[in-house]
């Protein structure tokens, strides 16, 4: 067995080619985006919260909703911070998944709800709830 579990099979050191980098960095331009977008939509989200609370949605039900609105620029920080750490102990790979798939999980979801509440809903932002 290797003494460190980061060398490949050879015996060699993996290596951080510029071709890993720079995937890692277009990577973390989109999960910025996606914070930046996430960001953008706080004002939006809060509006929409307000205004089927004060309809007489569940509140609790909406406060759920309303804080996975609101989780995209934490999500995407995460994964930066994550993803910059496992790309620099020696796993390229793994780092830039950990900085481009949490933001892409987050995006596909809100993306998701905002189909079904338009398709199902009418686009009723509470649902009948």
């Amino acid at each position: 067995m290797n003494a460190d579990p980061v060398d490949d099979i050879s015996g060699q050191r993996r290596r951080i080619t510029f071709l890993a980098v720079l995937t890692l960095l277009l990577a973390s331009l989109a999960a910025l985006l996606t914070g930046l977008f996430g960001a953008a939509t706080w004002g939006v989200s809060m509006m929409a919260f307000s205004g089927a609370v004060e309809s007489g949605a569940n509140r609790d039900l909406m406060r759920v909703v309303l804080y996975f609105l609101l989780a995209g620029p934490f999500v995407a920080g995460a994964g930066l911070l994550i993803g910059w750490i496992v790309f620099w102990t020696r796993r390229p790979g793994a780092g830039v998944a950990w900085v481009f798939l949490p933001s892409l999980i987050w995006v596909g979801l809100l993306t998701g709800y905002m189909w079904a509440i338009s398709a199902f809903c009418a686009g009723e932002f509470t649902c009948g709830v």
